[in-house]
């Protein structure tokens, strides 16, 4: 293992075993995965017959038993073991971010970045959740397409969408890298479709309403995003603080659906028609910037979505980004899922400083996230018009992964 692997490597396990160690309790989301767990163990082989506690695909109830049957046995803590995957996760982000900083598509302080980044490390180590792991297959899916390796590129994001479905809104836009043509484009999405569907098939024939209420029923939580932002501002101004599930929010809901859909499917026509030109590991960030923008209901680990796509090519945006999420998480933890940072929840007083700092960070990290998705879009514009007069003057030959950048 070479240093500049090996380094960043030792920075992440060390890091995040002193984050789960610190949090190690069943609390917040640990403690639905118990639930499932149990009920698994228990009960049922489908942990879509629970109610409001699976809303994601199969492989992560196969973690939730093994932390179950683990804990059992006293071999480890649950809120210990179910957070090793994830663990293993960030460090093969760092690896992959370490050979991509050798193939010249990111810089050598790219894996530094994410080994010591704090969203990483608050989300994966001390909430637990497990979005990197989806996004260390994002990152394969992005590696395999820059070597060409489209079959390779499509079965990694199969991966990442059968651990949680957010990578689905990336396969129109990795399909159609390179201007592939149509039969390419088919099978690339046949090849990320597939696997995903034939996961699901048992449990759609053990009993497809079950399957599809856990699976649609959730649209977010009102803690982050502008309906986040329009939450916090009610318990500032009245001291109480409005629900946050969806249900609670169902004009914001709608709203936010249609708003992201409908810029989705214009950046992808942008993409696709030549009107921006963005390298596709960009472009990827693009469409997670134009969430974390648009879309108003957001769960807090939805904050590291950004992070390792933006590490392949990290700048200004990337580290105001980082301060304003990094406040915003502090004060969320704090005030709204005690024991993840603390043991117990805090007294009254230091409450309402942290929910003041929730709300900063949120608002920071929203305004963030929208100038750096018009700073993302402006890039490609500009290298629109570099591609063109490149072309005019014979000295174009395509661009990188995607949607001829110039290289």
């Amino acid at each position: 293992m070479s240093r500049a692997l090996a380094g960043p490597l030792l920075l992440a396990l060390a890091l995040r075993l002193l984050a789960i160690g610190l949090s190690d309790r069943v609390v917040a989301d640990v403690e639905r995965y118990e639930k499932v767990s149990r009920h698994l163990l228990d009960v049922s082989w489908n942990p879509y017959e629970t109610r409001r506690l699976y809303p994601y695909p199969p492989p992560w109830a196969a973690v939730e038993a093994g932390a179950g049957a683990l804990a059992r046995r006293g071999v480890l803590p649950f809120a210990v073991a179910v957070k090793l995957p994830v663990l293993a996760a960030d460090l093969l982000i760092v690896a992959l971010l370490a050979l991509a900083a050798r193939a010249a598509r990111a810089p050598s302080a790219a894996p530094w970045l994410y080994a010591a980044h704090p969203v990483a490390l608050l989300v994966g180590g001390s909430h637990g959740q497990f979005d990197a792991i989806p996004l260390a297959f994002v990152l394969l899916a992005l590696a395999a397409l820059a070597r060409g390796r489209r079959d390779a590129s499509a079965l990694a994001l199969a991966a990442a969408i059968a651990t949680k479905s957010f990578p689905v809104l990336l396969v129109p836009l990795l399909a159609t890298a390179g201007r592939a043509d149509l039969r390419s484009v088919l099978r690339y999405v046949a090849l990320a479709a597939a696997p995903v569907a034939l996961l699901l098939l048992p449990f759609a024939l053990a009993d497809i309403q079950a399957l599809l209420r856990e699976l649609a029923a959730y649209s977010g939580i009102a803690d982050f995003g502008w309906t986040g932002l329009l939450r916090g501002c009610a318990w500032l101004l009245t001291g109480s603080l409005p629900h946050s599930e969806a249900r609670f929010w169902p004009v914001s809901s709608l709203a936010s659906k249609l708003v992201f859909l409908g810029a989705w499917v214009a950046l992808l026509a942008a993409l696709r028609l030549g009107r921006l030109h963005l390298p596709t590991e960009r472009a990827s960030l693009a469409v997670v910037l134009a969430f974390l923008s648009l879309y108003g209901l957001l769960s807090a680990q939805y904050l590291l979505w950004a992070v390792p796509l933006a590490a392949l090519r990290p700048g200004r945006w990337f580290f105001a980004y980082s301060a304003a999420a990094t406040t915003a998480l502090a004060g969320f933890y704090l005030f709204l899922a005690p024991g993840v940072l603390w043991p117990r929840a805090l007294a009254p007083a230091l409450a309402v400083w942290a929910g003041r700092l929730w709300l900063a960070g949120g608002a920071a990290t929203l305004a963030t996230s929208l100038f750096w998705l018009l700073a993302t879009l402006r890039e490609g514009q500009r290298l629109r018009l570099l591609a063109r007069d490149a072309a005019a003057g014979g000295g174009y030959s395509g661009g990188e992964c995607g949607h001829d950048a110039p290289g």
